[in-house]
C-alpha cells in the first residue's frame, strides 16, 4: 500500500472514530439533561417534598441567581439554532472554543425548571464538535510531520497552518463524493448516538404512535377556524418573542434579571406545573389529559407558556423554544377543538400544525416533528395544513411587498 493509499485511510478511520464519538457524546449530553432535572425535580413532580408548591421558588430563584451570574461574566449562551446557522453561513465555520459556555448554561438552564428545550445547547455542543473534526481534518492536509498517522491523532493545531488549509468540501475530488462522506459520518454519529439511547434509555415524547381516527363530517369545514386560530396564535408567539427584549430594563443587570424571572417563572408553576420545563416529556400524555380540563384553563395555560418562555429567553434563560412552541399550541388546540364540532384530535392537530408552521417557517421541519408527536393516522393532516399555511404566507409576504 502506497504512502498516498495510507494517509487517506487514516483520514477516514479518524472521521469514522470520532463520528462515532460525536453521536455517542450528543446522547450522553440529552440524557444527563434528562438526568439533572429528575434529580432536581423528582421530589416536587412526584409529591413527596415537604416544601410543596414552594419549592419551585428556591430553585428558581437560587438558579435565576447563578444564570444570571454566569451571563454577567460570559455573555448570552447558549446561542440559538438561528445564531449557529447565522455563524456558519456567515464565516463558513463555528467558533467551537466556547462551546462549553453554551453546554454549562444549557444545563443550568433546564436543570434549574427554565421553559425552554435541549435543542440549543445540544446544536452548539454537536456543531462545535462537528467543526472541530472538519478542522482537524482541513489541518492534516496542510501539516508535515514525519509520521502523519501519529500527528493526525495526537497532534495539536497549528493555527497558521489551518489558515492556509483549503475550506472543507475542495478535500473531496467531487461534490458527489463530499455529500456521500458527509452523509456516511451523519449516520455512524446517529449510530453512535442510537446505543446510547439503547443502553440508557429515556422516556421520550418521539414514536410512531397509532390511534383510532372516527372522522366526521363537520371536519370539513371546522378545518377553516381551526387553522385561523393556530395562524393567530403562532403570530402571538412570534410577537412575544420580538418584541419582550423591548420591555426588559437593562439597567437591572443579568443577576437581577435572572432572580426575577426564575421567581416569575416559580410563580407561574403555581398554575401549573407545566408552565415550567420544556413539556417534551408531557406532550403526548398531556394531549388525554387535557380533555379533562376547562377551555379557560388551556387558553390560560398555551399563553402563559408561550408568554414565560420568550421572556425567560430575553431574561437570561435561553434555550431552544419549539418545544414549549409545539406544548402551548397544543394546549391552545385542544380548547379550540372542544369548541368545535367534529373529531376533536383532528381540530386540536390543525391548530398545533398551523401555529408551529407561523412560529418556524419551516413546513417540511413541522411535518417531521409532528409524525413523530401525532398519531400516524392524522399525518395527512398534518402535510395538508402545514403547506397551506405555508403557501399563505408566501402569498402575503409577496402581497405586502407589493
Amino acid at each position: 500500500m502506497t504512502k498516498r493509499w495510507k494517509d487517506r485511510l487514516n483520514l477516514g478511520l479518524y472521521a469514522i472514530f470520532w463520528s462515532f464519538v460525536i453521536g455517542i457524546a450528543t446522547a450522553s449530553y440529552l440524557n444527563l439533561v434528562n438526568w439533572l432535572i429528575e434529580l432536581v425535580w423528582h421530589s416536587y413532580l412526584h409529591g413527596n417534598n415537604g416544601l410543596d408548591r414552594w419549592y419551585p421558588f428556591l430553585v428558581c430563584g437560587l438558579g435565576g441567581a447563578v444564570i444570571g451570574w454566569l451571563n454577567r461574566r460570559w455573555g448570552d449562551y447558549p446561542w440559538t439554532i438561528e445564531q449557529v446557522l447565522s455563524k456558519v453561513r456567515i464565516h463558513g465555520w463555528l467558533d467551537y472554543h466556547q462551546w462549553w459556555k453554551s453546554m454549562v448554561l444549557g444545563l443550568l438552564v433546564l436543570s434549574f425548571g427554565g421553559s425552554i428545550g435541549p435543542e440549543a445547547s445540544t446544536a452548539v455542543l454537536t456543531g462545535s464538535m462537528v467543526n472541530w473534526l472538519g478542522d482537524r481534518l482541513r489541518w492534516a492536509r496542510v501539516s508535515s510531520s514525519v509520521h502523519p498517522a501519529r500527528h493526525l491523532w495526537g497532534g495539536r493545531i497549528n493555527p497558521v497552518q489551518l489558515k492556509r488549509a483549503p475550506r472543507f468540501s475542495k478535500l473531496f475530488p467531487s461534490k458527489v463524493v463530499c455529500r456521500a462522506t458527509v452523509t456516511g459520518l451523519t449516520i455512524i454519529g446517529v449510530l453512535g448516538a442510537g446505543i446510547i439511547f439503547k443502553l440508557f434509555p429515556e422516556k421520550g415524547a418521539f414514536g410512531i404512535h397509532h390511534q383510532l381516527i372516527q372522522w366526521a363530517p363537520a371536519n370539513l369545514w371546522t378545518w377553516l377556524p381551526a387553522l385561523l386560530v393556530g395562524i393567530v396564535f403562532g403570530c402571538f408567539f412570534v410577537y412575544l418573542e420580538n418584541s419582550l427584549a423591548k420591555l426588559i430594563n437593562i439597567r437591572l443587570g443579568p443577576i437581577a434579571q435572572g432572580i426575577i424571572f426564575g421567581l416569575t417563572l416559580a410563580l407561574g408553576s403555581l398554575v401549573s406545573p407545566d408552565i415550567m420545563f420544556s413539556g417534551e416529556f408531557r406532550i403526548v400524555p398531556f394531549s388525554d389529559e387535557a380533555l379533562k380540563l376547562s377551555v379557560p384553563f388551556l387558553i390560560l395555560l398555551a399563553a402563559l407558556k408561550a408568554l414565560l418562555t420568550n421572556l425567560g429567553f430575553v431574561m437570561g434563560w435561553r434555550g431552544g423554544t419549539i418545544f414549549p412552541a409545539i406544548f402551548s399550541s397544543l394546549a391552545l388546540g385542544v380548547a379550540c377543538a372542544m369548541l368545535l364540532p367534529g373529531n376533536l384530535r383532528v381540530n386540536a392537530v390543525i391548530v398545533v400544525t398551523a401555529s408551529l408552521t407561523t412560529i418556524l417557517e419551516k413546513p417540511v421541519l413541522v411535518i417531521v416533528l409532528l409524525f413523530f408527536l401525532v398519531a400516524v393516522e392524522l399525518a395527512p393532516v398534518v402535510i395538508v395544513s402545514a403547506l397551506l399555511v405555508s403557501g399563505l404566507a408566501t402569498v402575503t409576504s409577496k402581497l405586502t411587498k407589493k
